[in-house]
């Protein structure tokens, strides 16, 4: 094990083959210990390279909704082709000549998406009324990449997720309850993200298994082996994330009107500044659309309020996901998940 200092935090650097051990048959959770406050390892996200090859090797075995066409820019008439990405082609974001922005609008997200053959649409969480959303939100993730390396090999991995579980995990290891964790504690004074991340790097999260399944020992457990976080003013970047399968944590400001939202409907989030009370998200697709008077780039989302959160009578009152636009957004984290078979 290695140690950096960076930016006042004690960095703990473990080797990677560490982190993958007790994914393997026979390898138990480690022992319950505590997790210091503050020792968060927040790796490197991914280069343009990895998700330009992500697009080599799986375009032609997806179905989604690509952008098409070239973009001429209006300023110096230079001609653009689509970006290409793993799951959808999205269209340019603007000129590296002149800078003018391009409006064309567009929307998708990756629950629509099929790769080879398998759909990409996943689970509604419900974190009922406890303060959980940041795992929650991280599960969702998680739930969703395992989806999406699951189909790349032409399986389905749905296995359900103990959520209860996680959380006496995560309150023994941290020695705090999750969500009321102390504000000099967490992350910037106000995340607890990493800390989530942390302890899903370490212990995993448990597979729920059926009866048949009860002389399994140990519990098979889903490991991430590194996360990342994502400056939330690079847009263009994260819609190129999204489009080549990372889907992210996002955290928003909410306030009253949030409960209140239906499925595809835009969410202006309230014009404070103050981050300490964001709901953490999963950011699923992408889109261009018009706020207000200019032209924005928006996020879909998915929460974790259940399967009839921001219903709509369309849906026979089922819920769905919302829009948010990417000026309201204040953090986003990506991950890794380490080997695993489910």
């Amino acid at each position: 094990t290695s140690r950096k200092q960076e930016k006042g935090f004690l960095l703990l650097v473990y080797p990677s083959a560490a982190a993958r051990l007790s994914t393997l048959p026979g390898h138990a959770p480690p022992p319950i210990c505590r997790i210091q406050m503050g020792s968060w390892v927040i790796g490197p996200a991914p280069e343009i390279s990895e998700l330009d090859e992500r697009a080599a090797m799986y375009r032609d075995k997806r179905k989604a909704m690509d952008y098409v066409r070239n973009w001429i820019c209006p300023g110096c008439r230079k001609e653009y082709e689509p970006i290409k990405n793993m799951l959808v082609d999205l269209p340019p974001f603007g000129c590296v000549d002149c800078g003018l922005k391009n409006d064309a609008a567009y929307e998708w997200k990756i629950t629509q998406c099929t790769l080879n053959g398998i759909s990409l649409d996943f689970k509604t969480y419900d974190q009922k009324l406890e303060p959980h959303c940041t795992l929650y939100a991280i599960t969702a993730v998680i739930d969703c990449t395992r989806r999406l390396e699951g189909a790349q090999k032409g399986f389905v991995f749905s296995a359900p997720f103990d959520i209860n579980e996680m959380v006496e995990t995560y309150n023994k290891r941290t020695g705090f309850k999750l969500g009321n964790e102390p504000q000099d504690k967490l992350y910037e004074t106000y995340d607890n993200c990493p800390i989530v991340m942390e302890v899903l790097k370490s212990d995993g999260i448990a597979i729920l298994i059926g009866a048949s399944d009860v002389t399994t020992t140990p519990v098979p457990r889903l490991k991430i082996q590194s996360y990342f976080r994502v400056d939330p003013k690079d847009v263009l970047y994260i819609t190129r994330l999204l489009a080549g399968g990372f889907p992210l944590v996002a955290g928003i400001r909410h306030g009253f009107l949030f409960n209140y939202l239906s499925d595809g409907q835009y969410y202006c989030a309230p014009t404070c500044e103050n981050t300490s009370d964001a709901h953490a998200v999963a950011l699923i697709g992408c889109g261009v659309g018009s706020n207000g008077n200019k032209t924005e780039t928006f996020y879909k989302v998915r929460n974790s309020h259940g399967i009839k959160a921001h219903s709509h009578y369309q849906k026979r009152e089922f819920g769905g996901d919302f829009i948010v636009w990417s000026s309201d957004v204040t953090d986003v984290w990506g991950l890794y998940l380490a080997q695993h078979e489910c």
